[in-house]
């Protein structure tokens, strides 16, 4: 096989004005409709010749001499057989490109650019040809073989052998074999070396059909599968992390350099990313050979932004595409799942449609779309078209939209494809708040809320004339680097905290502060206690209590108060609540004349922060040898709020006859508690049987820690 270029000086013409001069590949601002034409002579002695276009945008024509070759979608690449129709001497071509006025293709999404917008060549070919190779491994033995197959297709049937070589990163065989073209073996390989971000090892495959035709790419050993709420690289879980990059450079539209393409991959690579989500086509062949050896994993994507696949040509056109990219680039270990749409108005059917097509013609890889659907919508479609992990862009001035999606979307892997954007790109404080919650979640790795990764929105500024704010000038500042790659506010914020993403974080710091010194003989509670997670359910009900209050001043609380040590002997670290005109009962029998609560506080109502002064709150019984003596429990007197912070200032809650006898703290910023100690006189010294605390107000939720006497 030889191959002749066809790029340099074209003349192009935009609808019917006159002909200039144009480098191809090239990529402007869109025109509509424009021609572009060269003639050319061949080169060579051939058997079959073949046409060959890397890509276009966003919608092409092709004649030869006169002669329709076909129609191309874009970004992808065409070959058309010449041989017939190619003559001796001046051969003219004639490309006709549409850019502008069609369903699929441009987008609103960003600054579009048309053009011819890759490489254009006559490829001189044999008789007969390899026209696919599909490189498989299983990795087995701990992830130390391999079980290796090749699958080759020829352009005509033949009953020939293909020879099978696969060379390390040092040029030496480690695998050689022939097989039938058509019959596939599986061949054992053992010691491989694995590719991973940490260590993308290549190997050098190569496939030679006699003296006809030769085939080489470079293909590494590596498995990504889904565990549940993880990700598995080579067996181990990793959170993907990483960047959504879009093709362009500056203004350079889709014709970047290698050179530029792989500066911009190592800046990504330097950030401590392991992923790029090429966003939302297909970007040209150079940079999943910059992926591989990088080790920088990496998503695919048909083209799709906000588009209706109820449209026929939208869900034809992309689902061609895919297919397209998919024998493009099946073989590069860079590539890890397939992503068959990105923010669409899609049906039912495209979405199994989508799947079905991924899984046939690449069944080694995990298949998915990128998502902003609704939590619910995504889980029951997500499961009905068979996708193999959950995706969703949390877009939020908050983390609640990020956490509903852990907490709902938890049998399979959630994979945030993007984040950020709009709300982090100026904010370095928000960004790494979010990175550090996603963490937990990554490491919580529970059905209660779990996290496999997430991709930035976006790596670097795009042109977009119709977006509003946030855009300057027509260019979209939501990325960490600008066009021309100068680093943003919060690049360095990214960097520091995605770095710590895989260790695990020291708990809350859990603070606890004795005020004095207590001693006392602890009752033992007989009753039903209200469940500690009333306590978070509450804070709603606090809220509607509370006046209005800014949306981001509302309370959260992730620990309850909770003590983490035996702090007083006796006490209980989980304390009782008294909730919804219940009682709690103690038993204990002690010679003594008072009885102690330690608490004495309240969740929801509680002064000073609500609750009239002096309100009846609870009553509490204490069963003697004798008889039994009552005492009244009120607001402001007798207890207070278990919160020593409302809206964004402390506040010192006391009672007249509760003094505060510890705090404690996790969170500071929401998480500051008092404990009460309340002593009850009773009429001399008795013989204790019991002591009941019961409920009168149930906007109360008393907490009591222990009984003592």
């Amino acid at each position: 096989m030889k191959i002749q270029s066809l790029n340099g000086i074209w003349m192009r013409k935009i609808g019917e004005g006159l002909e200039h001069e144009q480098s191809v590949p090239y990529s402007t601002h869109p025109v509509g409709r424009s021609t572009c034409r060269r003639n050319f002579t061949v080169e060579e002695n051939y058997k079959r010749l073949f046409l060959k276009f890397d890509g276009v945008t966003y919608h092409a024509w092709v004649t030869l001499n006169g002669k329709f070759l076909g129609e191309m979608l874009p970004y992808s690449e065409y070959e058309f057989e010449i041989t017939d129709c190619v003559k001796n001497g001046e051969n003219s071509l004639s490309v006709e490109l549409e850019d502008l006025n069609l369903s699929f293709g441009p987008t609103p999404g960003w600054e579009n650019f048309g053009g011819i917008i890759r490489d254009v060549s006559l490829i001189y070919r044999e008789e007969n040809y390899i026209s696919d190779v599909f490189f498989k491994s299983t990795l087995t033995n701990d992830y130390s073989d391999a079980l290796v197959s090749v699958e080759v297709q020829t352009d005509k049937s033949t009953d020939e052998s293909v020879e099978i070589s696969l060379l390390d990163n040092n040029g030496i065989s480690v695998l050689s074999y022939t097989q039938k073209v058509g019959v596939t073996e599986e061949k054992h390989l053992a010691n491989i070396s694995l590719w991973s971000p940490d260590t993308p090892t290549l190997y050098t495959l190569i496939v030679k059909l006699s003296d006809q035709d030769t085939y080489s790419c470079n293909v590494g050993f590596r498995e990504l599968k889904c565990d549940r709420h993880h990700f598995l690289l080579n067996g181990k879980p990793l959170f993907l992390k990483g960047v959504c990059k879009h093709e362009m450079i500056d203004d350079s539209g889709h014709v970047v350099s290698c050179e530029q393409i792989e500066a911009d991959m190592k800046m990504i690579k330097s950030t401590g990313s392991n992923f790029v989500r090429l966003v939302h086509y297909p970007h040209c062949k150079a940079t999943l050979d910059i992926a591989d050896r990088l080790g920088l994993m990496v998503s695919e994507e048909p083209g799709l932004w906000w588009s209706d696949t109820s449209n026929e040509e939208v869900a034809s056109g992309s689902l061609e595409v895919l297919r397209r990219t998919i024998y493009r680039d099946r073989n590069h270990p860079s590539i890890v799942f397939w992503l068959s749409f990105n923010e669409c108005k899609f049906t039912e059917k495209f979405l199994i449609d989508s799947a079905n097509m991924c899984r046939k013609h690449d069944p080694t890889r995990l298949v998915s779309g990128a998502n902003c659907m609704s939590i619910e919508d995504t889980f029951v479609y997500f499961n009905k078209c068979g996708f193999d992990f959950y995706t969703m862009h949390p877009y939020s001035a908050s983390f609640e939209r990020s956490q509903q999606s852990a907490e709902i979307l938890h049998d399979k892997p959630l994979l945030f494809t993007e984040w950020g954007g709009y709300f982090v790109f100026d904010n370095p404080a928000y960004m790494r708040e979010c990175i550090r919650k996603m963490a937990k979640l990554y490491h919580a790795n529970s059905d209660d809320g779990a996290l496999a990764g997430a991709f930035l929105w976006c790596w670097a500024d795009v042109n977009d004339f119709n977006r509003g704010m946030p855009c300057v000038d027509g260019v979209l500042p939501e990325g960490l680097v600008t066009k021309d790659r100068q680093k943003h506010i919060c690049h360095d914020i990214f960097c520091k905290e995605i770095a710590k993403i895989e260790e695990k974080s020291a708990p809350e710091p859990y603070r606890f502060k004795m005020l004095e010194r207590f001693d006392g003989r602890p009752l033992t509670l007989v009753s039903d206690s209200g469940d500690i997670n009333t306590l978070i359910e509450a804070v709603a009900d606090e809220e509607r209590a509370l006046p209005f209050r800014a949306p981001q001043r509302k309370r959260m609380i992730k620990n309850p108060p909770v003590l983490k040590d035996e702090e007083i002997s006796g006490i209980s670290l989980t304390p009782a609540i008294l909730c919804n005109n219940q009682s709690l009962v103690y038993e204990g029998e002690y010679q003594t004349d008072k009885i102690t609560l330690i608490g004495a506080v309240s969740f929801n109502k509680g002064y000073p922060i609500s609750g009239e002064f002096g309100e009846e709150a609870a009553t509490v019984t204490v069963t003697f040898e004798g008889g039994e003596q009552s005492f009244t429990l009120r607001n402001g007197r007798d207890l207070t709020t278990v919160f020593a912070t409302v809206g964004s200032s402390r506040i010192d809650p006391r009672a007249d006859n509760a003094p505060r006898l510890a705090e404690l703290s996790y969170d500071l910023n929401f998480e500051q508690y008092v404990i009460n100690r309340l002593d009850l006189k009773i009429d001399g010294i008795k013989k204790t049987k019991s002591v009941e605390i019961s409920s009168l107000n149930r906007d109360y939720q008393i907490l009591i820690y222990g009984v003592f006497s």
